[in-house]
């Protein structure tokens, strides 16, 4: 029997600010973890302020800020408050959404946190004992597939009796199981006509008609103005449309697989 542990705890950090100057240095800490978050999802990071004793902080009256920032952009990318979760123990948490995450990079990133009195005097926070202001962290995409856009399929202009052949996109799926979905989106100028799926196992696949195979033909016999979606399964390495005008035009096609 296969046996998986699973761990569910928080993110937390513990991190130095020293208010009371009178405090001797006992404990020293010369390493701090990376901070791991995942795009898809809402990160909480917990961060525990102590002094250099070890001993928790109040901060109460304190504003606390978190940055996320980028050497290669040389930006502060991300910038909030942070949320008090118990001010007399110096426990704040950090929400980092899906949403601040979305457009980010996966790669390293550094954190910082500062602190502002109510007189407005701000003060750096250290991540050691090294009186380091920066913490490192990673963005991942571990706990959900990454979102892959659509692909704009080009559309050049109508070929003789109405006919437009649309250019070869990439399917992407001989790595893929046998079920791989593709998925198209139509979008019409009071269209009427026809609309043929097309696909290829070459390698390299040519503009001619040899290297393609029909998949389906979609017909619209009354004015189409709507945008409509077509599924199918397959595994191949292109795919193109052909398109047959009979009233209007296809405006844009959409795909991904």
């Amino acid at each position: 029997m296969q046996t998986l542990i699973s761990y569910f705890y928080p993110n937390a950090v513990v991190v130095q600010l020293n208010i009371d100057p009178a405090l001797t240095l006992r404990n020293k800490t010369v390493f701090q973890r990376t901070v791991k978050i995942y795009k898809g999802i809402d990160n909480v990071i917990r961060f525990t302020f102590k002094n250099v004793d070890q001993k928790p902080v109040n901060i109460t009256g304190l504003t606390v800020n978190f940055n996320m920032l980028s050497d290669e952009e040389g930006a502060v990318v991300i910038s909030k408050g942070v949320t008090v979760a118990n001010a007399n123990i110096g426990v704040v948490t950090a929400t980092l959404t899906s949403l601040d995450l979305q457009d980010l990079n996966e790669e390293f990133y550094n954190y910082s946190l500062s602190v502002t009195d109510a007189n407005g005097s701000e003060q750096v926070v250290y991540t050691d004992d090294n009186y380091t202001a920066r913490g490192e962290v990673q963005l991942l995409s571990g706990h959900y597939p990454t979102f892959r856009p659509s692909i704009n399929v080009s559309l050049p202009s109508p070929a003789g009796n109405g006919y437009t052949i649309t250019s070869s996109v990439t399917s992407d799926t001989p790595t893929r199981q046998q079920s791989a979905h593709h998925t198209s989106e139509f979008y019409f100028d009071t269209f009427v006509g026809n609309i043929t799926v097309q696909s290829t196992l070459d390698s390299l696949p040519t503009s001619g008609n040899a290297s393609w195979a029909n998949i389906t033909t979609i017909t619209y016999a009354s004015v189409q103005s709507s945008p409509t979606f077509y599924n199918w399964d397959g595994v191949y390495t292109a795919v193109r449309f052909v398109v047959h005008n009979i009233e209007g035009n296809v405006t844009k096609i959409l795909y991904r697989a």
